[in-house]
């Protein structure tokens, strides 16, 4: 049920105007009624107010903030992480999620990104807008749903994903196995360094068909991207409200997949080869 946001390459300024869009979506957003009717979810707040969260990645530092106040009341770091695109000279990347929910508990663990690593190498950041049956899930997977009660179910989510790759799945069909057990959307964001030390973002968009067929739902699980020679961005098309652009409609299952060769790395051993 949450908001993202992602952007990749140089222009910082516009990169500062899409997360002001982003916020008032977030205060208001005229697609989440249509979406809450449609799924028969109950109490449902008006704004998605259960936390937030970013990645924002240079070529020198990878930060990640998370936390379960409502991102509209955490202005110190909204306008921070303003600051910090402001300062950047080269290439970034930035993922940042609204978080909203049809049940839980609201903490900073449970806002997104959520860290994860496989037993083969490969560790990364996750960022999710959809509903799955979480303890479907965890059966399937012969996970004690019980233990992760407290926890955001993006958890098992992850190490649904984490296992596949594990099993030597490609990355990008290895983000697909929690999809069995979808309800609603299957949208999220991953930033992974590889088991071949690469790095990599991915962006998925998908939604049940049956959904994708009826108005308020389609409204509030499409994607939309805009690439332009200095930035690529990627939203829920909520933002078509608050910022009128020319946007494209990511398709039902497209996937967007980029290479992040700006990180710098070094290696130093104290030891004689």
């Amino acid at each position: 049920m949450c908001r993202i946001l992602f952007l990749k390459w140089t222009n910082n300024k516009k990169a500062e105007e899409y997360i002001d869009a982003i916020r008032e979506a977030g205060k208001n957003d005229p697609h989440l009624a249509g979406v809450v009717k449609i799924l028969w979810l109950d109490n449902i707040p008006d704004k998605h107010k259960f936390g937030w969260g970013y990645l924002l990645v240079t070529k020198d530092n990878i930060i990640n903030y998370k936390s379960w106040k409502a991102f509209y009341k955490d202005n110190i770091t909204f306008n921070k992480l303003k600051e910090e695109l402001n300062e950047i000279k080269w290439e970034f990347l930035l993922m940042l999620e609204l978080r909203h929910t049809d049940i839980g508990y609201i903490s900073a663990m449970n806002s997104h990104p959520f860290f994860f690593a496989s037993n083969n190498g490969y560790e990364g950041y996750l960022f999710y807008n959809g509903l799955l049956d979480y303890e479907s899930l965890a059966k399937k997977e012969n996970i004690d749903f019980k233990n992760y009660k407290r926890k955001n179910g993006t958890t098992i989510m992850w190490l649904s994903i984490a296992k596949e790759l594990s099993n030597w799945f490609s990355l990008k069909n290895a983000i697909q196995a929690p999809k069995t057990e979808l309800k609603s959307g299957y949208n999220l964001m991953v930033f992974v360094n590889d088991n071949t030390w690469k790095y990599k973002a991915i962006v998925n968009a998908f939604a049940k068909e049956e959904l994708m067929k009826q108005k308020g739902s389609k409204d509030y699980y499409t994607l939309i991207k805009k690439d332009d020679k200095d930035l690529f961005f990627v939203w829920s098309a909520a933002i078509w409200v608050y910022k009128k652009d020319n946007y494209e409609e990511m398709k039902n299952w497209e996937i967007i997949e980029f290479d992040i060769d700006f990180i710098n790395e070094d290696y130093f051993t104290c030891y004689e080869l």
